[in-house]
């Protein structure tokens, strides 16, 4: 077989798509041939890492199969050559049957499409990368900047309570409804044993968000929102003034409330 056709193969020996004569063919070419070794092992280095973007699923026991048949039917079908009639030959005029050529193999059709698909996994595997989004920032201040830089976000201001009339704010959310922070300027002094307390409303009730600490009363400070649904499942989000263990209630605040946030479009 032609060194270029043998080249040809390499791609569909690593995928594993040859016949067995083109597989006997193709491994005593890679005996011999240095090029075609460096080749194969780049093949098999990119299908390697195919594996490891795709999760695995078990192949229909029916694919081996129905793939030879689409190789069979695609490969053209010698034309038919009329049989010659027997013509009687007296023994001394016989001539030796003339050498038969060596049998021209063809490029398989399907070569460049195996190719092609392979391009086609790689341009699909360099998406999914580009389209994925890294992870927020813990710190609140630092996930308030991500969000603020992000597209279509939501603001929703603070709505301030008696006891601090002079609090104010607002919660900024990712247009998905699955981060939140709050900023918030004047908060109301607290005793040394007393904390702030966040809370989340849905249909449920109230639920503790967690008991908060700012470095400083006139902001800003950021808190960041345990999202645990988007949230737009939420009805509203609040913070309360609490004993420093937390509200003694499970179903809410026991204090005063400092300001809340109607989340409900």
């Amino acid at each position: 077989m032609d060194r270029n056709i043998l080249l040809d193969l390499i791609p569909a020996y690593a995928l594993g798509a040859l016949d067995p004569d083109e597989r006997t063919e193709v491994e005593a070419f890679l005996a011999t041939d240095e090029e075609a070794r460096t080749l194969l092992a780049e093949y098999q280095a990119f299908t390697d890492s195919l594996v490891l973007t795709t999760p695995a699923r078990r192949a229909p026991a029916h694919l081996n199969a129905d793939l030879r048949q689409r190789l069979a039917a695609s490969r053209p079908q010698p034309a038919a050559v009329p049989k010659p009639e027997p013509t009687l030959v007296p023994p001394a005029a016989a001539t030796p049957a003339p050498a038969r050529p060596a049998l021209q193999r063809r490029r398989p059709t399907w070569v460049p499409y195996v190719a092609a698909a392979a391009m086609i996994a790689l341009v699909f595997a360099a998406v999914l990368l580009l389209r994925s989004k890294p992870a927020p920032p813990d710190d609140p201040a630092q996930r308030y900047e991500w969000i603020m830089s992000q597209d279509n976000i939501r603001h929703i201001p603070i709505a301030a309570s008696d006891p601090s009339p002079n609090t104010e704010g607002e919660l900024v959310l990712t247009a998905d409804g699955q981060y939140g922070v709050i900023e918030v300027w004047q908060l109301p002094p607290i005793q040394t044993d007393q904390t702030f307390q966040l809370w989340l409303i849905d249909d449920q009730g109230a639920h503790s968000g967690g008991l908060l600490e700012f470095p400083q009363t006139q902001g800003p400070n950021y808190i960041n929102v345990p999202l645990t649904k988007p949230a737009d499942d939420y009805k509203a989000i609040g913070v309360s003034i609490e004993p420093s263990g937390g509200s003694p209630k499970a179903d809410g605040p026991s204090g005063p409330r400092i300001f809340g946030i109607s989340v409900s479009a």
